[in-house]
């Protein structure tokens, strides 16, 4: 099969063979290409070391990890100006942390580069001339779908232990099965993600989860997740005791996450990166983690009062641990508080929601609901959407009528209310908010005149108010 490398790459290798450097694009690359998927990011190694890479691209060349011999090469071609990665050939070190070698040292064959890498899918190499390098059957295990360790699946994961993250997650990404030696290895080696930094936890537990198959690996490996996320435990085999739910907490949970992705992310079938909403598929994923607190049971029922409000309270711990930006946990955190909220599609309810949260996160809190109802019992699933469905309907009603739900849409302004009489200060915020309240909850219309109007009330009933506390005091 032949590859078809970016003309950018392409240029790159044949300037390395020019100068004597053999030169190959490498990894997930060539990984996706015989997936037919559509690689992000083409990277290359070489026989050339780092000084020969930067003296042969001067000026377009930039040692962005020169200790482990990459320089990131930049290169203009009819698509536009792209960069990539160039690598020389290396073996690693002594790894002491579990995570990056002590030292790399250079060297000119490629196999002896691809024998140090983490899974045979990823340890292959190509350029036209020679075509396919794939010495540890990457091509096989591809065919065969399975997640496959180079060599001792133990050295590997003792060298760096993101790549028992890696692994599960290139489970979820491509559907893949791990191995089995190198799954027992993975698990038991699980220990050793204690020495691996939040933020690249944070990374590959994102990408799992934006993965097509993330329910399922979830399940397989929740032990492995239960490791940096232990509060997830005690969702294992809770049952919820109730008629409304089909699944025990965990399960209903791994159900949610699914309908995340089959209806409101819609991932893409051919791209490596997945086209998903991580964002919601975070919130699916942590919306139930307050129930086992909460968990009662009356009469044979079992209830979970308070559970949204635990919940985002242990999600906001976490999501601190793992160093999400604030922006996203915030979001997640809005998104648990309410999600247990019943919809009124027929009241005043989308309005002040609206307002509340801003259509972006209603629009997100709407795709929530859909998910956990649609993991509950199917007996009461179809009424259920059917109410989610309508109060869409409603929303989307009222954002064609380009109702007012934002204080910046309003027809005065503060400037309005100082030139009133009202002094700077709270005295505007109150008005606006009291203003915009009423146009909320459709009690007035968003018309420059009629808030004028009102303003002059509000002021009018103020100043009695004022006078009548002063008559009290005397």
């Amino acid at each position: 099969m032949r590859i078809e490398i970016p003309e950018g790459a392409q240029r790159i290798i044949e300037t390395l063979h020019r100068s004597g450097h053999r030169a190959y694009v490498v990894g997930g690359c060539v990984r996706d290409s015989l997936l037919l998927r559509v690689p992000v990011d083409w990277d290359i190694c070489t026989s050339a070391r780092p000084e020969e890479v930067m003296a042969l691209f001067a000026g377009n060349a930039a040692p962005t990890g020169i200790k482990h011999g990459t320089v990131t090469v930049i290169v203009s071609d009819t698509s536009g100006t792209e960069t990539y990665e160039v690598t020389t050939f290396r073996i690693d070190g002594e790894y002491k942390d579990n995570r990056r070698p002590e030292k790399v040292v250079f060297v000119r064959d490629v196999s002896e580069d691809l024998a140090r890498r983490d899974f045979t899918v990823n340890a292959m190499a190509y350029d036209h001339e020679e075509g396919l390098i794939d010495l540890f059957g990457g091509r096989s295990d591809l065919e065969k779908e399975i997640i496959r360790c180079v060599g001792e699946p133990d050295r590997r994961f003792e060298e760096d232990a993101l790549r028992i993250l890696r692994g599960i997650r290139f489970a979820s990404q491509l559907g893949f099965d791990i191995e089995n030696e190198t799954a027992v290895s993975l698990v038991r080696n699980t220990p050793l993600l204690d020495n691996i930094a939040a933020e690249r936890i944070r990374v590959e537990f994102d990408k799992l989860l934006s993965g097509r198959h993330a329910a399922r690996v979830l399940e397989q490996y929740r032990d492995v997740i239960a490791r940096f996320i232990p509060e997830i435990r005690p969702m294992f085999g809770l049952d919820q005791e109730n008629p409304f739910h089909l699944y025990d907490v965990w399960m209903h949970t791994l159900h949610a996450v699914d309908s995340i992705r089959t209806e409101a992310c819609k991932p893409s079938e051919v791209t490596s990166a997945e086209t998903t909403c991580p964002l919601l598929l975070i919130a699916a994923f942590f919306h139930d983690i307050g129930k086992p607190p909460c968990k009662t049971v009356e009469n044979g029922w079992g209830h979970f009062y308070g559970h949204e409000k635990t919940g985002a309270e242990m999600t906001n711990n976490i999501m601190h641990r793992l160093k999400y930006d604030n922006e996203t946990r915030k979001t997640v955190i809005k998104l648990i508080e309410k999600h247990g909220i019943v919809f009124d599609p027929a009241g005043k309810q989308a309005r002040r929601l609206l307002y509340r949260m801003g259509e972006d996160d209603l629009r997100r809190l709407i795709a929530l609901e859909r998910a956990d109802v649609s993991a509950q019992h199917p007996d009461y699933v179809r009424e259920r959407l059917a109410n989610i469905a309508a109060f869409e309907e409603r929303v989307d009603e009222l954002i064609a009528e380009k109702q007012v739900f934002s204080m910046k849409d309003m027809a005065v302004n503060g400037k309005d209310l100082i030139e009133m009489g009202v002094p700077q200060g709270k005295e505007i915020g109150r008005i606006k908010n009291e203003l915009m309240r009423m146009i909320v909850d459709g009690e007035l219309e968003n018309e420059r005149d009629i808030l004028i109007g009102q303003i002059k009330k509000i002021l009018k009933q103020d100043r009695k108010r004022n006078k009548n506390e002063r008559n009290k005091d005397i």
